[in-house]
């Protein structure tokens, strides 16, 4: 019982390390590839499409007439004799059908039904696209980040170094020498906080790809750098362009439209449906005998069925046309406040790229050049290079919060801004 325990225990770690070891790898990766998976692989997108092909698949079914019915019957049998002995045998052919007007009516709705489901596709693609953006660009500025205090850490080890020496030598504190100790320990812990929401990123990264965890990117390169993309359109031109283009609100019409269509198939129910047989009849020594039946259903109980239906349908109206009306609104919201903020990312972007990064890259010269030269402090070198250290930092995340800004006017708005 052992032997088999510990046959079964070896068996599951052979079998883990073999699919680890068979574990696809993405080497390198640009923004552009990672979209295209997430559209072929994404499976919000893949039931999208499939919502469109139950859509499609309604319409068939919406203007199909009912089964045509088929019925043998044997009377007149006398008693205690086989089905044989029928006076009178029946074989009758019946379809039931609509007034036309419905059948064209059903067929609208159908096809209102279907447009409906295709913007529903082209917004959840507009979506993933965006997510794929936005995880793709925080995973690069994590991975920014990452090398930045790896950068850091150099430094400060290099400058503990340097510390060291002075103070055997006895021309640097005792002061001096902790605070470089103290620097390096920080940024030791500055490496693994950037490492863990690196991870982090990576791992939001590979579920908008639409992968669980069967594909290992965790040392891919990245092809792509975080764009700076200046744009000229006004807050008036992205409102009117939403306005016209927006798959949600596009959808949200569509299914207003069914619902009114709904409306007026609600009451055309008032109008009878027919049906009609056609009948082959024998009898004894007769064969040739036939017959015809045309029938209509009469809606008696209009006050329950009927009146329930309209009552349903003019409500599902009204909730539809509120439902556009409420889309309105969010989209005017959304766009009025992710204007505002790409406005304020793009001046303060520009202040790094024109002011502070090279304002600090020339202070961490400075300093560096008169601390080599003992003309300050280890102390006055440490605040320099802060500066220019957070400076950086700052850059990146401000470059970040630019293409964040762009990404959110790119959902409120329903539009690839490129």
């Amino acid at each position: 019982m052992l032997k088999s325990i510990f046959a079964l225990i070896v068996f599951s770690i052979m079998a883990s390390n073999l699919i680890a070891q068979d574990k696809p790898k993405i080497e390198s990766l640009n923004l552009k590839d990672a979209i295209e998976i997430a559209i072929k692989n994404h499976p919000e997108i893949k039931k999208s499409k499939y919502s469109v092909e139950a859509a499609k698949g309604r319409y068939s079914r919406d203007i199909s007439l009912p089964p045509l019915g088929l019925s043998i019957s044997n009377e007149f049998i006398p008693s205690g004799s086989g089905l044989s002995n029928y006076d009178e045998k029946t074989i009758e052919l019946s379809q039931g059908f609509d007034f036309p007007t419905l059948y064209f009516a059903k067929g609208s709705k159908a096809n209102a039904e279907i447009n409906a489901a295709n913007f529903g596709l082209e917004q959840t693609t507009n979506y993933i696209k965006t997510t794929v953006k936005r995880t793709y660009y925080t995973a690069l500025a994590k991975y920014l980040l990452l090398k930045v205090a790896e950068e850091n850490f150099n430094i400060a080890s290099e400058f503990l170094k340097k510390a060291t020496i002075r103070n055997q030598v006895g021309e640097g504190s005792n002061l001096e020498l902790l605070t470089s100790k103290v620097q390096l320990s920080e940024s030791k812990s500055l490496i693994e906080i950037s490492k863990k929401e690196y991870q982090t990123a990576l791992n939001e990264l590979n579920h908008s790809l639409g992968y669980s965890s069967e594909i290992d990117i965790s040392n891919f390169k990245f092809l792509d750098s975080l764009p700076y993309r200046k744009f000229g359109f006004s807050q008036e031109e992205l409102l009117n362009q939403s306005l016209q283009m927006n798959p949600l609100l596009k959808k949200a019409a569509y299914e207003l439209e069914s619902s009114e269509i709904s409306q007026q198939l609600a009451w055309m129910n008032l109008i009878p449906s027919f049906n009609f047989s056609y009948m082959f009849q024998t009898r004894p020594n007769s064969p040739n005998f036939y017959g015809v039946r045309l029938g209509m259903t009469l809606p008696l109980w209009f006050m329950f069925d009927q009146k329930g239906q309209i009552q349903e349908a003019t409500a599902i109206t009204q909730i539809n046309t509120y439902e556009i009306q409420n889309i309105r609104n969010n989209i005017l919201q959304k766009i009025n406040s992710a204007y505002i903020d790409f406005i304020n990312d793009d001046k303060q972007l520009n202040l790094y790229q024109k002011e502070l990064i090279p304002l600090s890259e020339e202070i961490f010269r400075t300093a560096d050049l008169s601390y080599q030269a003992g003309e300050i402090s280890y102390l006055e070198f440490l605040q320099a290079k802060f500066t220019t250290v957070n400076t950086r930092i700052n850059f990146i995340k401000s470059l970040f919060d630019y293409n964040e800004a762009l990404l959110n006017l790119e959902e409120s708005t329903g539009i690839t801004l490129e």
